[in-house]
């Protein structure tokens, strides 16, 4: 006698069969190819709403594998990344308000969290006054999936010690072969400054980009290693990739992430002195006090270049010698951007000129004295520093309340530290100071938080301060993490 379970097989057999024969046969007879394609559509699309986990887990993997596909000047995706996000943050939604699951309950009442939904909330607000709202509207879209996709659904995926140990694993792998991709490229290159933007071709769009997002993995690494036996194969790797990483990213030749790797210990300085919150208050009180000094009777107008011998150079050297000197083509258009935000600051004060909208509104607003070789723009590039990007697309709101959500997380990073009895949740803490720090100084010259490699980090690392707070909270007994 058959068993229910085999008469039940044989059932969906059946009833996929005479589900799939009528699109075959009609794709087949119409001669339309996507007829006969539907029924696997729609198979797909069944499979993947009962594997989500690997779905996500494929999402991880795809962030430093994916490569730009650009529809207009103005619209381009991540490739397959953000496709990924999109569906997974679709069936996310749905399957949430189905089940409810509880297991989220500590993530919606955090803080962390109601601060990332009054930045979105900010941001919609900012674009229905927006000069270009169909810009702006991408980035509300954007930042939808993003939080959904990275922060989220990180922390409901990433329950237990052994799935952040996988979630590193995930995020290094792809990382340190694009890496090694990058960097075979630049030996073979002669490791040309002219051209090291297209080292990292077609995983990273330029080389701040590829070397950010090796040094946000880096403090990482630096714990993974504690992970595992002395001498044991993991622990040899994850060794021998400090020294690459560092080497790699001096010659991606990347100003801003020199000093975020200092800035980074500085705040794990500050961390182990238990003066992390106090320190970013003072930090940002000698911003606005510097920022007030230049403004006085048109101070900043000392530091105008000459515009015959204010040029790009061809030689690392030659590029940070006239950075010092205030004759180097990038760094004086980086500064003529962010004169032009505080000028539109003065007309656009509350609630700024909307999401992404700055490449198309700043020139009007730039100073004739700072004009350089490179600053017809053709690229459409943004001010090169997030906080004063938030100044002029979203106001002084959105400026205050960003800089009041990172003080937020340099808070809890601080308070889990001092008040975890686990050296592993403690050692986490000092990795993720480190990299709030990078990302503090990298945002300060760059807006890459915006961008695919590089925000979808921040979220994930995000999403795992609030695990690691709620395991604190918890008590789970110290994992056994060595092979």
């Amino acid at each position: 006698m058959q068993s229910i379970k085999t008469i039940h097989e044989r059932a969906i057999l059946y009833g996929l069969f005479l589900f799939f024969i009528p699109f075959l046969l009609g794709g087949i007879y119409l001669e339309k190819f996507w007829i006969g394609v539907i029924p696997f559509a729609i198979l797909f699309i069944f499979i993947i709403f009962y594997h989500v986990r690997f779905l996500y887990w494929t999402l991880i993997f795809s962030i430093a594998c994916s490569v730009t596909f650009d529809f207009n000047k103005r619209l381009s995706t991540d490739f397959p990344t953000e496709f990924i996000s999109i569906g997974l943050t679709a069936i996310f939604w749905i399957l949430w308000l189905v089940y409810r699951p509880k297991q989220l309950n500590f993530l919606w009442n955090h803080k962390l969290t109601w601060g990332l939904v009054i930045l979105w909330i900010w941001s919609v607000i900012a674009s229905l006054q927006a000069v270009y709202f169909v810009i702006s509207l991408k980035y509300i879209l954007a930042k939808i999936w993003y939080i959904t996709s990275f922060f989220i659904l990180t922390f409901y995926m990433v329950r237990e010690f052994r799935d952040i140990k996988k979630l590193f694993w995930m995020l290094y792998i792809p990382i340190i072969l694009t890496a090694i991709y990058s960097f075979v490229r630049t030996v073979l290159g002669n490791f040309s400054f002219e051209f090291t933007n297209q080292y990292s071709l077609p995983f990273y769009d330029n080389h701040v980009i590829y070397a950010t997002t090796m040094t946000l993995i880096l403090p990482l690494v630096y714990i993974a290693r504690r992970w595992y036996a002395k001498g044991s194969l993991p622990r040899v790797l994850l060794s021998v990739s400090i020294p690459f990483l560092l080497v790699a990213i001096y010659f991606s030749y990347t100003r801003a992430c020199y000093l975020a790797i200092v800035g980074g210990l500085v705040l794990v300085f500050l961390l182990k002195i238990k003066k992390l919150v106090l320190g970013y208050i003072l930090a940002v009180m000698v911003i606005i006090s510097v920022l007030f000094v230049f403004s006085y009777d048109y101070f900043y107008l000392r530091l105008a270049p000459d515009y015959n011998t204010t040029v790009m150079h061809d030689e690392f050297k030659d590029h940070l010698i006239s950075t010092f000197y205030g004759k180097d083509a990038s760094s004086m258009e980086r500064l003529n951007m962010w004169i032009s935000v505080f000028r539109m600051y003065q007309e656009r004060p509350v609630v700024g000129y909307g999401p992404n909208n700055f490449p198309s509104t700043y020139k009007p607003y730039s100073v004739m004295y700072f004009k350089t070789w490179v600053s017809d723009n053709p690229l459409q590039l943004s001010c090169h520093n997030y906080f004063w990007l938030l100044l002029a697309e979203q106001g002084l709101v959105g400026l205050a309340l960003f800089v009041i959500f990172i003080g937020l997380v340099l808070y809890y990073i601080q308070k889990v530290y001092n008040f975890s009895s686990s050296p592993y949740i403690r050692s986490f803490m000092i990795a993720l100071t480190a990299i709030v720090g990078i990302f503090i100084v990298i945002l300060f010259f760059n807006d890459l938080i915006e961008t695919s490699k590089n925000g979808s980090l921040f979220f994930i690392f995000l999403a795992l301060l609030v695990r690691l707070q709620s395991l604190s909270k918890e008590n789970e007994p110290e994992p056994n993490l060595f092979f």
